[in-house]
């Protein structure tokens, strides 16, 4: 099980840097050297969220039918080619064409499928095992939002694409198919077997809703924050430093959550993380004097690291450890509209009314979130 659990936490490091955070730290770059709007080109990035959304269910029932290796070796392939199309997209329709393959990548090597198989494994250590994978996920912005910017920097943005795609896509296939242990080297009577998901009642109703808003709505600030404090007078490498403080932050986050906060009601907390983010990213609109900017974000981080453990914690509460990945998946299905317009309509948004009235929308939606939250836990208490 260590075995599996360092595996995949190191394989959503690099799947997060290169797959997520490649766009964040080339965004500028592409729209300066090509010309391409604002929203052309977060119109990409919205797409491929959309694929990896609408992909969640077909990628739960294929990790039920087919060894994991096999499923997430596919993926990591998937992303090379993804971002090989992405660094040399001369047209919008192959940067669009791209990022439809880099979506399918995501569905099959994020969180979701990493957590399924983890879950599957071995149900009664779930929260050591999706804190070690949702931590070194988090780490990813801090390793490849500086490496990206000096990449970009140093190669310009076609190049900088490319190595990270060739790079991350050759290594996380040999880490799913060489060193990933098959399931049957596990201990069998830990194991539980795929099933659908349940009817959503209200409590599951109320989760989605909240994940909805609240994914959303980071999606849309992680990918635009460097281009916000950019358009405030940030040097590039400072704000991309900003992005990396944030990736330690949700480290220490879901580090928090092995320890005695973690045996707290999970509602409560994923309340308390939603309003600490909401109020931490307003702060850029006011403030961005490092020394404080920093600090903030990584509170920020340590807020959405969090919730990253925190959701799949509640959904595993609610519905029980078999039906977990399908119920997981029909909530990342659903919400992926949400999740895949977010920064596409934060792009418009800020073409049309400006940074303060679009990145005070994304705040509203935080705040609707966190209402959720407290509706779950009442709902959960009665």
């Amino acid at each position: 099980m260590r075995r599996a659990t360092l595996t995949l936490a190191i394989s959503q490091l690099v799947s997060w840097g290169v797959l997520f955070y490649g766009f964040a730290v080339t965004s500028s770059a592409i729209r300066d050297d090509t010309g391409w709007s604002e929203g052309l080109v977060s119109g990409a990035f919205a797409l491929g969220l959309l694929i990896a959304g609408l992909g969640a269910p077909p990628v739960a029932r294929g990790l039920a039918r087919h060894d994991p290796r096999i499923v997430l070796t596919a993926g990591s392939l998937l992303g090379l080619l993804g971002m090989l199309g992405f660094a040399g997209a001369p047209t919008p329709i192959a940067l669009y064409l791209a990022w439809i393959v880099i979506g399918a990548a995501m569905a099959i090597t994020l969180y979701e499928p990493a957590m399924a198989v983890l879950v599957a494994l071995d149900p009664a250590r779930r929260y050591r095992t999706l804190t070690v994978v949702t931590v070194a996920g988090g780490l990813a912005s801090t390793v490849f939002a500086p490496l990206g910017a000096w990449l970009v920097d140093e190669l310009g943005w076609r190049q900088a694409l490319a190595v990270l795609g060739i790079g991350g896509g050759l290594f996380t296939a040999l880490l799913h198919s060489v060193v990933l242990p098959a399931p049957h080297a596990h201990r069998t009577d830990t194991q539980v077997s795929h099933q659908a998901a349940p009817t959503f009642d209200r409590p599951l109703r109320r989760l989605r809703d909240a994940v909805i808003l609240e994914q959303a709505a980071m999606i849309a600030t992680t990918a635009y924050l460097i281009a916000l404090l950019v358009e405030e007078g940030v040097a590039l490498a400072t704000a991309s430093a900003a992005l990396a403080v944030m990736g330690l932050g949700k480290v220490g986050g879901r580090l928090l959550l092995l320890g005695p906060i973690g045996r707290r009601s999970l509602t409560l907390l994923a309340t308390i993380a939603t309003v600490v983010q909401l109020a931490g990213l307003a702060l850029p609109l006011a403030i961005t004097a490092s020394w404080i900017l920093f600090p903030t974000m990584f509170v920020v981080g340590a807020a959405s690291g969090a919730t990253t453990v925190l959701r799949p914690l509640l959904v595993v509460d609610l519905v029980g450890a078999a039906p977990f990945a399908a119920t997981n998946a029909r909530i990342q299905r659903t919400s992926t509209f949400a999740r895949a317009a977010a920064p596409l309509v934060l792009g418009v948004a800020v073409s049309a009314f400006g940074w303060s009235i679009a990145w005070g929308a994304c705040l509203a939606a935080f705040a609707l979130a966190a209402e959720r939250y407290v509706a779950l836990g009442r709902s959960r208490h009665h």
